[in-house]
């Protein structure tokens, strides 16, 4: 899925909401609070409530401009990437890409049919969750 919106912020306003929630994310997880200059490339144990568990892996990590991981689970990877580019007048261009690879044909047929009825809400509710972070 890739979704490109145009922001009413600058690129280090929406970049700043990012670095905060995965910072605030891996506190939650870990206990520990690293720098972001130190975040491309820092993995961790991801635990949900349903007792289910991924490897968070942080692959991209460039300020105001790039942030990317990869979650990997036992039934699938997933992979999410934000691209901010400046536009003129404090404003920004949004590039979101995220991409779900199963690792059981079952799971591949699943994540099609999944993706297919359900694309057009979580397309929706991503634009949604990033107008909002523009808005704080």
């Amino acid at each position: 899925m890739k979704i490109i919106m145009n922001l009413p912020v600058a690129p280090n306003v929406f970049f700043n909401q990012l670095q905060q929630s995965a910072l605030a994310d891996i506190r939650q997880h870990t206990g520990r609070e690293p720098l972001p200059k130190s975040l491309r490339g820092f993995s961790y144990a991801k635990n949900w409530p349903n007792g289910r568990t991924a490897l968070l892996t942080i692959t991209e990590f460039e300020p105001n401009s790039v942030y990317a991981y990869e979650l990997a689970t036992p039934r699938d990877d997933f992979k999410v990437r934000y691209q901010l580019t400046p536009l003129e007048n404090g404003k920004s261009r949004l590039v979101y890409e995220e991409s779900l690879v199963a690792k059981s044909a079952r799971g591949a047929a699943n994540n099609r049919a999944s993706g297919f009825l359900l694309g057009w809400f979580r397309k929706r509710r991503f634009k949604k969750m990033a107008r909002q972070m523009c808005a704080t």
